[in-house]
């Protein structure tokens, strides 16, 4: 007969785990990186300082992988089979990672606190370079199916749409609402298509 052994400890509890991100992305939003305890965070999340330093080595870590988590979406550039549905996924998915999830409100802490926190600003570029790496595919396969003009530079498109998003959001505050969405695709293939 084969024994087999369990691994000493109980499982990790996917609630503690959502709970302690959501309590370390609203303290962050609410008093910055410098402001943020792990207590706080404990105390916020419903569990033990261990709970938290089993998973994390420290504040900058447990800020980091809440914001990977928050960003997380689709890694597969959406084909909806046209250019223009494709624009309007990429447009759609970032106004709604801004406006319904808790990263909205720390994106503006979060720009701030990289020029000072290195492992932010690398964990920052490389969630940046995850999203425009879906945006060059959908803008290189424009490029092919003959929608966006062949000396189009990829990068200068996602900068394009994307720049208005984040003015709106972290500027002026005007709405991020279906007319300005559509807009915002729209200029982009009158600017950029053939």
């Amino acid at each position: 007969m084969i024994e087999t052994r369990r691994s000493p400890g109980r499982p990790r509890s996917t609630e503690a785990d959502e709970a302690i991100l959501v309590a370390a992305v609203e303290l962050f939003a609410e008093v910055g990186l410098e402001g943020l305890t792990v207590e706080e965070v404990a105390a916020r999340a419903g569990v033990g300082k261990a709970t938290i330093y089993r998973r994390y080595q420290g504040k900058v870590d447990l800020v980091i992988a809440a914001v990977r988590h928050f960003t997380e979406g689709p890694v597969e550039a959406p084909d909806t089979g046209a250019t223009r549905g494709d624009l309007r996924e990429l447009v759609d998915g970032l106004v709604r990672l801004l406006t319904t999830t808790p990263l909205g409100r720390v994106l503006p802490i979060l720009v701030a606190a990289r020029t000072r926190v290195p492992e932010l600003d690398l964990a920052y570029t490389e969630i940046v370079a995850g999203k425009r790496a879906r945006s060059a595919v959908v803008i290189r396969r424009a490029i092919e199916r003959g929608d966006l003009r062949a000396d189009a530079d990829p990068e200068l498109v996602a900068d394009f749409y994307v720049s208005p998003i984040f003015y709106r959001f972290l500027i002026t505050n005007a709405p991020l609402d279906e007319a300005f969405a559509a807009a915002i695709v729209d200029t982009t293939l009158r600017a950029f298509g053939t």
